[in-house]
């Protein structure tokens, strides 16, 4: 869809910026200690993981850096460039590979990596990007690329927390931006469109100057319908949390952990 070119390619500086933040960077290495404690718990701890949509690396390189084998894939030339640029600064590139190419094109781009011990759809990334069919094909390829006995994980927003929120307005300050989400959800279509406006501040600190605008477009899942779809394509479902690793609780995030059947 456009809008993934509009905002991962076209507006990839901008978003790098809030990927680069602070608080992410800490969030991403965060989250990979937990992962990584999951995964050594399962048996997979130094795996071959694939990390689909890993930007700028915030998840790849601290999972490297926790001595996992790590091939990250992403459409964005510019993520990318980061990336790889980041793996020599925190000396990982032995441990870290970083593609460039398109999820809907899994098996060509990551398929010389594989098989994989963890295939990773993190921070609501790829899986309901498109379209149900794409959806299906992206996990089908991501099966393929599996080893017996590995592990799937989606993180994803749910979408009773789309239905919820529809109509309503989030304000975040990451990257030096201060970002104003608006969110609407159409039942007829079943996707969900996130408009951002990005603001600077002015010198004083205190006026906003808007900068850029770009729209989401979201296709979510209940934990029903990801369930689905992912057995369509070969997995099932061992493991469901809200986030690593409380309890799922419908209308916000779902992390949801999958097995071959």
């Amino acid at each position: 869809m456009d809008w993934v070119v509009d905002f991962f390619i076209r507006g990839a500086d901008l978003y790098a910026r809030i990927l680069g933040d602070e608080a992410m960077v800490r969030e991403g290495e965060e989250l990979a200690a937990k992962l990584a404690g999951y995964l050594a718990s399962r048996g997979v701890g130094g795996g071959r993981v694939l990390d689909v949509g890993c930007g700028v690396g915030r998840l790849s390189i601290p999972l490297a850096k926790l001595g996992f084998k790590v091939v990250g894939v992403d459409i964005s030339p510019s993520f990318i460039e980061q990336a790889r640029e980041r793996a020599v600064k925190e000396g990982v590139v032995d441990r870290v590979v970083f593609v460039l190419g398109d999820a809907r094109e899994l098996s060509s781009v990551a398929g010389r990596y594989a098989p994989f011990d963890a295939i990773l759809f993190i921070y609501t990334t790829i899986i309901g990007y498109y379209d149900y069919d794409t959806d299906l094909s992206i996990l089908r390829q991501s099966r393929g690329l599996a080893k017996p006995g590995s592990i799937l994980i989606i993180d994803t927003v749910d979408r009773h927390y789309y239905v919820k929120v529809a109509g309503r307005s989030i304000i975040n300050e990451l990257g030096g931006y201060l970002i104003i989400q608006r969110y609407e959800y159409d039942e007829g279509s079943a996707r969900a469109r996130i408009q951002w406006t990005y603001y600077a501040r002015g010198s004083n600190g205190y006026t906003l100057r808007p900068i850029a605008n770009a729209q989401l477009s979201i296709r979510p899942y209940t934990l029903g319908e990801l369930t689905e779809l992912a057995s369509a394509a070969g997995w099932r479902l061992v493991e469901t949390y809200s986030s690593p690793w409380e309890p799922y609780r419908p209308g916000g995030s779902l992390l949801a952990i999958f097995k071959p059947s």
